[in-house]
């Protein structure tokens, strides 16, 4: 029987790059992603063996999903800047190789997989077909002739699934996957499902009805529990829209050409000289069709490991792949901090931490009032219904029945998104109702229905099914500049502006006889910046104990700090964060609502005013530009090669990114430190971390917020925040108690 990989290419990448330590070649190209795709590539060649092969990419522009739900995938945060940098590497190993690659505007590699599988069993009668994935949709397509290669905990650590391995797993027939994500949701692609219903419930009713068809069926409503049939007829809008969003396509607008895939069909001296460049020798002997062994021709210099993103061994790519040799490390500091903060981070989710499931029930119920009468409103302006979800019906409404000018166009027409919108909030007054739509809509499918779906079934059982802790996982380096993130679920975007924001903070609740006690850094990012640039003027007003964004304008406006107004001081405000993201008068023109030209010349004055921090800005990036990296405070290090891009859009962003790292990263840095001096002097004392937010840290504490123990351990917890790392600028902390994280007081020590 003939065999036929088909492979997510998004998938694969994904998981090698955030799987393989950064490396980078001699030229100081970052080339993890790559390197770890191109053995996962070779790895699935030699294991699986296959007569032909195909690779599937989604293409980036909305999907026929995005038509019908706009918040579909919109819980996903932008791809890292060091993995969007790879891509064109990953497509030249891929095209070295000769293997085919599909991908089609307005659909996903999913469908795309669904449709050439599909094709491939019905046209050949003696063909099995595998698809490598890490992505559960794709198993609604197995049967008999199609398996699904799944990877697990590593990159060795994988599972087959044919039809046994799968009803053995979930306990139901693949094809009713998309009926179980029609009620239980996913959290990854934010397919709502009905709010409620969790992975228990939904695997049962499947199992007893079959399908969500045949679960709305009268009579079949009618037998089940109360709560269970008022969750399913108040959710029965979602379930038939999340049943949609999780069918794959399998009529996708492609051909599948087996001749086109026969694997070892392609020019090894071509392939031969890309490895050589990339500098991986090790791979070369793995090659289709290569003997194994040394290769004579091959370039000594294999990629150089700069740091451990995580605990992964580079060992652990693959059985045949020699362990690298480390010729440039990152700082030692930074290596060992991130293993000793990972200790913390396992402590912190098994701890986990108490929402309040009655009050975010009670709070969802009231954002979905505002949200249908938000939504009423907008009708009335409009003078008919349409799906506010719909970019293409609000396009077609905005452009074409109000005449609203038009800012900018995708490859998929005319752009509605957020910054479009705020622009145009003052033409129409439906418009800024929009903003407040999607705002509920946000709130409501990405907190107020996804996080009971987290929830500790044996807590929740304990608490008479008000109370339960949700355990998030917390990544030791989530992000380019070093700065930890969660998943599973994600609280680092939990809202902090804005009342409605603090109102879901409130779900996030103390135990009965504890407190929650917060600790803050205080406009850190600038007292770095004031640090590092040794700007006088900023120094001045931190060491002075001033508001910074006053003393700012104050020197922008040119008036005393005492007279300034408001208006000036979020003007103020505005110049110092824009300064730190390395924004440029368009952008800062968008953020103040002033035209090209005030924008520019406020940006002169600030220079004018704080003259070290352009002189640092302009300083990192000549070092950027040479050594091909900018680094933190410790010597946390990020290689930035879009510096060298001849696309002038690319390199402006790697400057952007150039001026942010040093800033954002040694504040990463410092709240690491900060988080593992902490937790050595905690043991005993009756408080655990719970929670770390960019700048804050959230503890779970015995007693009153008076107590004299609590006040105590506030003191320790704000000295070692203050001392994690020196500056030449005072670090302020500032502290919070309260019964919920929504409702804190401040502390004073």
């Amino acid at each position: 029987m003939k065999r036929l990989v088909l492979i997510d290419g998004n998938a694969l990448l994904h998981r090698a790059y955030h799987a393989t330590p950064p490396l980078t070649t001699k030229a100081g190209e970052l080339v993890n992603g790559v390197y770890g795709f191109t053995s996962m590539l070779l790895r699935s060649i030699t294991d699986l063996k296959p007569d032909f092969i195909g690779i599937a990419w989604d293409k980036k522009a909305p999907t026929f999903r995005h038509q019908v739900y706009t918040q579909y995938k919109a819980t996903r945060g932008p791809v890292d800047d060091g993995l969007s940098s790879q891509y064109k590497r990953v497509h030249e190993v891929v095209d070295a190789l000769n293997i085919p690659e599909f991908e089609l505007a307005g659909f996903e590699a999913d469908d795309l997989i669904g449709t050439l599988a599909t094709q491939a069993v019905k046209k050949e009668k003696n063909i099995e077909v595998i698809v490598v994935t890490g992505d559960r949709d794709i198993m609604q397509i197995i049967d008999k002739n199609i398996k699904i290669l799944m990877p697990k905990k590593t990159l060795q650590d994988v599972g087959l699934y044919g039809e046994g391995e799968f009803f053995l797993r979930f306990g139901f027939e693949p094809k009713q996957i998309i009926d179980y994500k029609a009620l239980a949701g996913d959290q990854s692609d934010n397919i709502p499902g009905v709010a409620g219903i969790g992975e228990v419930t939904a695997t049962k009713l499947i199992k007893q009805f079959g399908s969500v068809e045949k679960i709305y069926i009268k009579e079949n409503l009618a037998s089940l529990p109360e709560r269970t049939k008022t969750l399913l007829a108040e959710g029965a809008e979602s379930a038939v829209l999340s049943k949609k969003l999780a069918t794959l396509d399998l009529n996708a607008p492609i051909k599948l050409n087996l001749a086109k895939c026969v694997v070892s069909d392609y020019d090894q001296a071509k392939a031969i000289k890309l490895f050589e460049e990339l500098q991986f020798k090790s791979l070369i002997s793995r090659l289709p069709g290569i003997a194994q062994g040394p290769a004579a021709s091959v370039s000594q210099v294999r990629p150089r490991l700069l740091t451990s993103k995580t605990a992964v061994d580079a060992r652990d790519l693959a059985p045949s792949v020699p362990p690298l040799k480390t010729s440039v490390t990152q700082n030692q500091a930074t290596t060992n901090l991130d293993l000793e903060v990972e200790k913390v981070l396992q402590k912190m989710s098994k701890v986990g931490i108490l929402i309040d499931l009655k009050f975010l029930d009670s709070f969802g119920k009231d954002l979905k009032v505002k949200l249908a009468k938000t939504e009423k409103e907008i009708y009335k302006y409009i003078g008919h219904e349409f799906n506010l979800n719909s970019p293409k019906q609000l396009s077609e409404v905005l452009f074409d029945e109000l005449h609203l000018p038009v800012f900018r166009k995708t490859k998929t027409g005319r752009s509605t998104d957020e910054a479009t919108l705020n622009e145009l909030s003052a033409a129409h007054p439906a418009v800024s109702l929009i903003l407040e739509y999607r705002q509920l809509f946000k709130l409501i499918s990405t907190y107020v229905d996804t996080l009971p779906k987290y929830v500790d079934k044996q807590s929740l059982k304990a608490n008479a099914f008000k109370k339960a802790r949700i355990h998030s996982t917390f990544n030791v380096e989530g992000a380019a500049t070093g700065r930890l993130s969660s998943q599973d679920p994600n609280l680092q975007n939990i809202p902090v502006k804005g009342t409605l924001g603090g109102e879901l903070r409130k779900a996030f609740i103390a135990p009965k006889n504890k407190i929650l006690l917060g600790a803050d850094y205080s406009q850190i990012e600038l007292r770095i910046m004031a640090h590092l640039a040794d700007d006088p003027g900023l120094k001045k007003a931190f060491q002075e104990g001033l508001d910074i964004h006053s003393a700012t304008a104050a020197k922008i406006f040119k008036v005393p700090v005492e007279k300034i107004s408001k208006e000036q001081r979020l003007v103020g405000k505005t110049m110092n964060f824009a300064t730190l993201y390395g924004q440029g008068p368009r952008a800062l023109s968008q953020q103040l609502k002033v035209d090209f030209q005030t924008a520019r010349q406020l940006i002169a004055e600030y220079f004018e005013q704080f003259p070290k921090v352009r002189e640092w800005m302009q300083k990192t990036l000549e070092f950027g530009m040479k050594e091909g990296y900018v680094q933190t405070l410790w010597g946390r290090k990020r290689f930035i090669p879009e510096l060298q891009a001849s696309n002038k859009m690319i390199q402006s962003a790697g400057e952007r990114m150039a001026v942010n790292m040093p800033v954002q990263g040694t504040c990463a840095d410092m709240i690491k430190k900060a988080m593992v001096e902490i937790d050595k002097n905690l043991k005993g004392e009756g408080c655990v971390m719970i929670l770390q937010v960019h700048d804050e840290l959230l503890f779970e504490c015995d007693g009153l917020a008076s107590s004299a123990k609590v006040l105590e351990i506030a003191k320790l917890i704000c000295d070692k925040m203050e001392n994690a790392i020196k500056l030449s600028v005072p670090i302020k902390v500032d502290l919070k108690v309260g019964k919920n994280w929504g409702e804190m007081e401040r502390l004073s020590l």
